[in-house]
């Protein structure tokens, strides 16, 4: 009974660090207490396969190749069969895995000393399921060292489904150098109940000297792009001072372009692509990527709906009524980073971690991308210490380790402002974040832009565009009582002149000029509105700044729909823009009328979009759309979805 019980809580306390407790990333690990690892006194047998399997002649530094290796035993307690025959990456036997929540592959050994070794490698296959969070953590003296995520290690940053991919984990990662550790975990990282899938070939190797002669490698060796999207592609080439390339793709001009730089745009058909890099020193000696191409999750129209959802209100919009349906992509606020490199995923909520998942697991049930916001408004001496010179690579892996601990696909790099000192660090952050992990999503939210002024216009953020995947403009409160401004809309399409200088159509436009393509812009849409009270409607010169009642998180769409029982709808079809007004003052007795973005103007602007070629819209917040938490009603998301996807 006294082994039965150790193993057992040996189980649920990797359960409950990888569940609960402090929801704060330091270093490349969650900041929670990893538990000790009990030696049982007999180990475990497998679920799936009787006893230990006999190991193969291959010595201790291999885990398993056919069989365990020399002096490695199976303490795993995730259901396993240590000799499947099928999928193998060589050989006639590998280890299939059906993972449960936190379940984990665990191999055991007396001790392996660790010097001069560099990696632990493995080959892995993904079943059916695309890119399961899968961590690794070593132990030594049966004691738990950090936990890291395995995906970011893998070929092409991903773990791909229905093939076999290769991972290499740093040793330095899992804080393993120079020591003898004694057991190795493969553990489902994201809560989740996955559909088996095969390990083959665990080793602890060291890199092997490059051959003599010419030789190149690209970087990334694989890509997943959606339709027309760009990546960019970089040859190394040893052996030779003369280190030029020529570019090409193996398909034609059928398979997407390449430029003479390496940037690739895919086609505007899904399918498998492959970027050749070919050495001018010699022309024998090439290097493929395979690109992935597929079309981005939508109702058929290729234009993406990005919905922010925040922590703060998250009783207004439960995240198990979220209608998933309506949009491409879910944004979840908020991750903030700190000074220092670390982060923390509070998601101002007392429960902010089990909210991002379940909002991620149900976002990729519906087949939609979870993506995790950083940052926001306040947050800007924070974004400056961590993505330092000092502190940026330990950022970029806490916000990676972040996305895999929650099962998330990108992240959202809310940047607020970015002032002319943080551009070099701002732009070296993100292609970090890209060479890392080529696959991952990132977005980025951009300005408005005052027509009155060029200078909004700043043709520095059309180098970040090849490393994004979108980049949105927050054209929302495009309005306030300043001098020489008349009374005007939050998020007006048109009509933007000298004394109400801002539209959404003059900020995607303006920022087209500046060199972002197109197809990675998107508007911005408020399911909240702007209360004024004093002037009556738009047009009006201000009185003050008293004039100003309240707009985000305090008009939401419910509160107008309320308010609006006693007022008149109107239409300004010059501005492209909806408004209520109230010939009786509500709410404080005081307000007079209220911009906000109704249906109609929700449908004017897919009719935009879709008939000018930009790539879609955020909403700030899906929350404040939401009239009935109980059934989870959100009409001006209804009227997205009908605008941008169907």
């Amino acid at each position: 009974m006294r082994k039965q019980l150790k193993w057992f809580m040996l189980a649920v306390g990797v359960q409950a660090t990888a569940c609960g407790g402090a929801s704060d990333f330091q270093g490349t690990t969650p900041e929670v207490t990893t538990p000790e690892v009990s030696t049982p006194e007999t180990a475990p047998p497998s679920e799936s396969a009787p006893g230990d399997v006999e190991a193969a002649a291959v010595d201790s530094n291999t885990l398993f190749a056919d069989a365990l290796g020399t002096g490695w035993t199976d303490w795993s307690w995730a259901t396993r069969n240590l000799a499947a025959t099928s999928p193998v990456a060589s050989g006639t036997r590998a280890v299939s895995v059906t993972f449960g929540p936190w379940s984990g592959l665990y191999f055991h050994h007396a001790g392996v000393p660790t010097t001069g070794l560099e990696f632990l490698e493995l080959q892995v296959h993904g079943g059916v399921t695309a890119n399961p969070a899968l961590t690794a953590y070593a132990t030594v003296a049966t004691q738990a060292r950090p936990t890291v995520g395995v995906n970011r290690y893998c070929d092409g940053g991903t773990i791909k489904a229905g093939a076999w991919t290769r991972c290499r984990v740093p040793l330095s990662a899992l804080g393993v150098t120079n020591v003898t550790l004694d057991g190795i975990v493969l553990q489902e990282g994201a809560g989740r109940t996955l559909p088996v899938m095969t390990f083959d070939n665990l080793r602890l190797g060291t890199s092997v000297a490059a051959p003599q002669g010419v030789s190149i490698t690209l970087t990334p060796t694989s890509a997943s792009l959606a339709t027309g999207a760009t990546r960019t592609f970089t040859a190394t080439v040893t052996g030779s001072t003369n280190k030029a390339v020529t570019w090409s793709i193996q398909q034609g001009a059928s398979g997407g372009t390449v430029t003479s730089a390496g940037l690739y745009t895919a086609p505007q058909t899904a399918g498998t692509y492959h970027v050749i890099a070919t050495s001018q020193a010699d022309t024998t000696k090439k290097a493929s990527a395979t690109v992935t191409v597929t079309r981005p999750p939508s109702g058929g129209t290729g234009k993406w709906v990005s919905g922010y959802y925040t922590g703060w209100n998250a009783d207004l919009y439960p995240p198990e009524k979220v209608d998933f349906s309506a949009m491409t992509h879910i944004i979840v606020g908020r991750a903030t980073p700190r000074t220092d490199g670390t982060l923390s995923t509070a998601f101002d909520n007392s429960n902010g971690p089990a909210m991002a998942r379940t909002l991620a697991t149900r976002a990729h049930a519906a087949g939609r991308k979870a993506i995790i916001m950083v940052g926001g408004a306040g947050e800007h001496a924070n974004w400056v210490g961590a993505a330092s010179n000092a502190n940026r690579a330990k950022f970029v892996q806490n916000l990676l380790s972040a996305m895999d601990s929650l099962g998330y696909d990108g992240l959202d790099i809310d940047w607020e402002p970015v002032e002319a000192a943080d551009k070099p660090n701002l732009l070296a952050l993100v292609k970090e974040l890209r060479a890392a992990r080529p696959g991952m999503l990132l977005t980025f939210p951009i300005g408005w832009i005052n027509t009155n002024f060029a200078s909004d216009v700043d043709p520095w953020f059309a180098q970040l565009a090849p490393y994004l995947d979108q980049i949105n403009i927050m054209s929302y409160e495009m309005i306030g009582p300043w001098d020489g401004w008349q009374s005007w809309y939050t998020s007006a399409l048109y009509g933007h002149n000298g004394s109400h200088p801002t539209s959404v159509s003059a900020s995607l436009n303006g920022w087209v000029a500046a060199g972002i393509p197109k197809a990675k812009l998107g508007m911005g849409i408020p399911f909240y509105g702007m209360a004024w009270r004093n002037i009556t409607g738009p047009y009006q010169s201000f009185t003050n700044w008293s004039d100003y009642v309240g707009s985000d998180n305090s008009f939401t769409y419910k509160k107008i729909q309320q308010l609006s029982a006693s007022g008149t709808y109107r239409w300004d079809a010059v501005a492209g823009a909806s408004y209520v007004t109230f010939s009786s003052p509500v709410e404080d007795g005081t307000v007079r009328w209220i911009s906000y973005d109704s249906p109609q103007a929700i449908a004017a602007k897919g009719a935009y979009t879709r008939d000018n070629g930009f790539g879609g819209t955020i909403i700030w917040t899906i929350n404040q759309g939401c009239t009935d938490p109980a059934t989870g009603a959100n009409p001006l998301l209804d009227a997205v979805k009908g605008a941008f996807l169907q």
